[in-house]
């Protein structure tokens, strides 16, 4: 396997505007523990500027979102992947908790940061009363600011001049490069709910494995002591120009072990990047190529 991409000393900190991500507010004395009881990630222990990233599941273990939450004072703010039922989902399950849920999609948008600055800028936009927390998605720190879309342009003037170090705002192309090089699928894109997180390679990103119980973990549990997911998601690195389009596949030999999901140019090093869903037994074993080009796996360091 080669090494990640690009030393972290050389990024620049990442601003990603994610518009289309929805907004779930939840408030009320319970709203910790009902929450932590319906995703992957640990929301017990959250105090206000701490994040995590986690996913809804259903019974049976497979995908329902992705989600950030960040704590604020008296609130918990919950990202949701677009097009998903995560605010029905959750719905469902608020019974007897003193807890309110509420959608406020049309209100906030959110803006993830990656890189060496982003828990400075964070905490900067917390002191301006925006909520915010530290999550690193990437190994290469992060921190997601919940902010009125109102807002949005002001903020983001502040934050390119907050701390005088390399700030950036970032393109979709910016980010698609970044996450992919650093082995961050992306829901709807690279996996969906038809997977559960070990065949998205997220059971060690977005899963605690010291909570408690939350809906979907014995299925969970199970597969992870069984050790033999059928399918991986890997980030390749191909010797092309040109990034391969989504459904391209990936050969070992005259054998097809996979499909591509997403391409990209990588953000550090210019180089061609793919997230591969690959059978396992290719994920370690085998010459890899893509389109004819050869291909390498990329060891992720977070």
């Amino acid at each position: 396997m080669t090494e990640a991409l690009g030393p972290k000393s050389a990024r620049a900190t990442l601003i990603v505007e994610q518009p289309e991500l929805a907004t779930l507010v939840v408030s009320g004395p319970d709203r910790k523990t009902w929450l932590n009881g319906l995703v992957t990630c640990d929301v017990v222990n959250l105090e206000p500027g701490q994040g995590a990233f986690g996913l809804a599941l259903t019974k049976q273990g497979k995908i329902v979102s992705d989600l950030n939450v960040v704590a604020a004072e008296g609130e918990l703010y919950v990202s949701g992947a677009p097009g998903t039922p995560l605010f029905h989902v959750l719905e469902a399950f608020l019974i007897m908790e003193d807890a309110n849920l509420v959608e406020r999609s049309n209100e906030f948008t959110w803006l993830m940061l990656h890189g060496p600055q982003a828990g400075l800028l964070g905490e900067r936009a917390r002191q301006r009363q925006q909520p915010a927390a530290t999550i690193d998605w990437t190994g290469l720190g992060g921190a997601a600011i919940v902010v009125r879309r109102a807002a949005v342009k002001e903020l983001v003037r502040e934050l390119l001049t907050a701390t005088g170090a390399a700030v950036v705002t970032g393109s979709v192309e910016d980010f698609e490069g970044l996450r992919i090089e650093r082995g961050l699928p992306r829901f709807g894109v690279d996996y969906d709910s038809r997977d559960n997180p070990h065949d998205a390679s997220l059971e060690r990103r977005a899963v605690s494995w010291s909570k408690g119980c939350y809906l979907g973990q014995e299925v969970v549990c199970m597969q992870d002591m069984r050790g033999k997911p059928k399918r991986r998601l890997l980030t390749l690195e191909v010797a092309a120009e040109k990034p391969p389009v989504s459904g391209t596949p990936v050969m070992s030999g005259d054998e097809e072990v996979g499909k591509v999901t997403s391409s990209a140019r990588s953000r550090s090093g210019g180089k061609t990047v793919v997230m591969a869903r690959l059978a396992a037994r290719a994920v370690r074993e085998g010459e890899l190529s893509v389109a004819g080009h050869r291909a390498e796996r990329v060891q992720r360091e977070a």
